[in-house]
């Protein structure tokens, strides 16, 4: 997958505590903004270790950080990271927003933005030959233990997609 991926909160706490942040890299560009970052950093004070990895990222160059435009009519319901997300897609070249939360991904599409959640992060990297079904049905249950929710159907339907691959 090429083009740009602009990453909200979860996916970010959710990939740093999988230890799989370089998943994102199946986009040419990673970007965030500072309010996303903002709601990952607050987890650094109680000590969870996927703050530091995603500020270890943004350090290194491997996500960037770029503030996003106001919004005349911003879509009800959702926070200030997923709001500034949207905005900022809006504004990058061939962005795909990588968000998790329902409101948030139906918001994005209803703009027509091109969305992808974690579980298809980690399986667009099967495509990519970063990552084999077996080692992805590893992480998916990895996510799963992290507090990741999804349902049986979504669950079979990614091991089978997998399995495709």
């Amino acid at each position: 997958m090429a083009g740009a991926a602009v990453v909200n909160t979860s996916p970010l706490i959710f990939l740093g505590k999988l230890a799989r942040l370089e998943a994102l890299e199946v986009f040419d560009r990673v970007y965030t903004t500072p309010e996303a970052l903002r709601e990952v950093m607050a987890g650094a004070p109680e000590g969870h270790g996927e703050a530091l990895a995603v500020q270890a990222a943004v350090e290194r160059g491997a996500i960037t950080i770029r503030r996003a435009p106001a919004q005349a009519s911003p879509p009800p319901g959702l926070g200030p990271g997923e709001l500034s997300v949207l905005a900022l897609a809006r504004r990058v070249d061939d962005a795909t927003v990588v968000v998790d939360d329902l409101a948030a991904i139906k918001a994005a599409r209803g703009v027509g933005l091109r969305v992808r959640s974690t579980p298809f992060i980690l399986l667009d990297n099967i495509e990519a030959g970063r990552m084999d079904p077996e080692e992805f049905g590893e992480v998916l249950d990895s996510l799963l233990r992290a507090g990741y929710f999804m349902g049986p159907r979504l669950y079979m339907a990614l091991r089978d997609a997998a399995g495709r691959l």
